[in-house]
């Protein structure tokens, strides 16, 4: 027989990084322009890896090589109505 879960097993061990980081997400799934060293800048994909228990997330945007730290990323309010492809 198994325990219960806890009720708090859905809930994110750090909720502002959680925030940014589902709002990176949605950025690259409707391909909205985010901000990088002031400049727009488009998603090209995101990696999740686990950071001391807690979730961290790498951002790979189009035409930089590397990755980025997602704290580095900042979310546009008014995106402009361009897409991924101009």
């Amino acid at each position: 027989m198994t325990a219960s879960a806890s009720n708090t097993q859905d809930e994110p061990l750090d909720p502002e990084n959680y925030k940014h980081q589902l709002l990176l997400l949605k950025s690259a799934h409707y391909c909205r322009p985010v901000l990088y060293r002031g400049l727009h800048q488009f998603i090209n994909s995101l990696t999740l890896f686990q950071d001391g228990g807690r979730v961290g997330m790498d951002v790979y945007l189009m035409g930089i090589t590397g990755s980025i730290d997602s704290r580095e990323i900042q979310i546009k309010r008014d995106p402009p109505s361009e897409g991924c492809n101009g």
